[in-house]
């Protein structure tokens, strides 16, 4: 049995960014596909540069983007400004919806803004559902907020808790509202942001740049752990550690140490990155979300993004978990609801990479909140840490992990 004083399962994001804290220090990086990166891989298909979704590089903190810029210095970079619409009733309308309900028609206009004025106390909310109701008021929370958010997360809003998107949900009351009207239009976290002009792996492939590439171990599957014996079990072989670095699905790694309990929900994501053979219609949109009944919720323009030609879409479908997918259905539908609200013309598809991401999103709900709460405290007194957004069961973003993975090596 090897030992190993920092064994991390994952060879993503987190866990490429924990081992470069510890690069002169014993780790070991376990990963059971066969390449690095998890979520933050790229294809490359006639042209088109994809990544598995719509990955861009934005920072809450300063230091976190400097470490960023630092090392992707050589690297071929775009920054965009983020340029994000809206698709409702036929129209396309800024975003976020919930700051621009004044570029709806004038009827539907005053019903958001009264109701906004009218909004309640969302401190007693027990769902999203009905927070987003009393933050936002009915009318909001109805054209945009209810029916996005259940195509996103495959789920009815009143199964998650208020806080299920976190820091991702705008913030907004009716002086705010109003502010903005006059012309004091605050900054969010993503109003520029960077992109690799060769894809999202292109950060991943810096920090494997600090590693030594014999102590990742690709295409080996992590079978049980055992915390109580600091053991893990791998398709290869056994090891024993002193520090567990954990940054598998929360799911995943319960089941791999004998946990029992299913209230951990989640949703499925159908990601299809498409390459046209005409130039973008649009030359300025980042992406635009579809709260009506189009078939998928969100599309994006790496083409805009990273200042190339010929239209290059991502577009997010959400399934449920367990749900069986059928992605030639999901193309025909995509390709049709495309034509249909004008992204394409008479473009003709090239060439497209379908990816299923599950987990999708972490369904955030009370009962699981205290499961995970609870286990993760549980793990750390046993030398067991989770990082990264699947691990810690939570809505965060690549630059959160990054920040999280740097925080642990400072502390043990």
């Amino acid at each position: 049995m090897k030992k190993v004083k920092y064994l991390i399962i994952g060879a993503g994001i987190s866990g490429l960014s924990f081992a470069c804290q510890k690069k002169d220090d014993d780790y070991l990086i376990i990963e059971r596909d066969s390449v690095c990166g998890g979520l933050c891989q790229s294809f490359y298909d006639q042209g088109f540069v994809w990544d598995v979704a719509g990955h861009f590089y934005h920072f809450h903190s300063e230091e976190t983007k400097e470490y960023f810029q630092r090392l992707m210095r050589d690297k071929p970079m775009s920054k965009a400004t983020k340029c994000a619409k809206v698709y409702y009733k036929g129209q396309f309308m800024d975003a976020p919806f919930q700051y621009n309900i004044h570029q709806l028609p004038s009827e539907e206009f005053i019903e958001c803004l009264t109701d906004l004025y009218y909004s309640e106390d969302d401190t007693q909310a027990t769902s999203f559902d009905e927070f987003v109701r009393r933050k936002y008021g009915n009318g909001i929370a109805e054209k945009f907020l209810i029916p996005y958010n259940e195509k996103l997360y495959a789920c009815k809003m009143n199964e998650l808790e208020q806080e299920a998107m976190g820091v991702f949900l705008p913030k907004l009351d009716f002086s705010m509202l109003m502010s903005f009207y006059r012309g004091k239009k605050g900054k969010t976290y993503n109003d520029t942001f960077d992109y690799p002009i060769n894809g999202c792996v292109e950060f991943i492939n810096c920090l494997l740049d600090q590693l030594d590439r014999s102590r990742i171990h690709l295409n080996e599957e992590v079978l049980s752990v055992n915390t109580t014996e600091m053991t893990v079990k791998t398709s290869t072989g056994e090891y024993t550690y002193e520090y567990l670095i954990n940054t598998a699905p929360l799911n995943a790694f319960a089941r791999m140490a004998g946990e029992t309990f299913d209230g951990l929900n989640y949703n499925q994501v159908l990601v299809l990155n498409l390459g046209f053979d005409m130039e973008s219609i649009d030359k300025y949109v980042s992406w635009i979300y579809f709260p009506g009944d189009e078939f998928f919720y969100r599309i994006g323009f790496y083409n805009n993004i990273a200042g190339t030609e010929r239209l290059s879409l991502y577009v997010e479908i959400g399934y449920k978990a367990g749900e069986v997918i059928d992605v030639e259905e999901a193309l025909r539908k995509t390709l049709t609801d495309l034509h249909k609200i004008g992204i394409t013309t008479d473009h003709k598809l090239l060439a497209w990479k379908p990816y299923i991401i599950n987990p999708g999103y972490a369904h955030i709900t009370s009962e699981g909140r205290r499961f995970t709460d609870n286990y993760i405290a549980e793990l750390k007194h046993k030398n067991v840490h989770m990082v990264g957004r699947y691990a810690r069961w939570e809505y965060s973003a690549m630059d959160d992990a990054i920040e999280q993975a740097q925080i642990l090596a400072l502390e043990i």
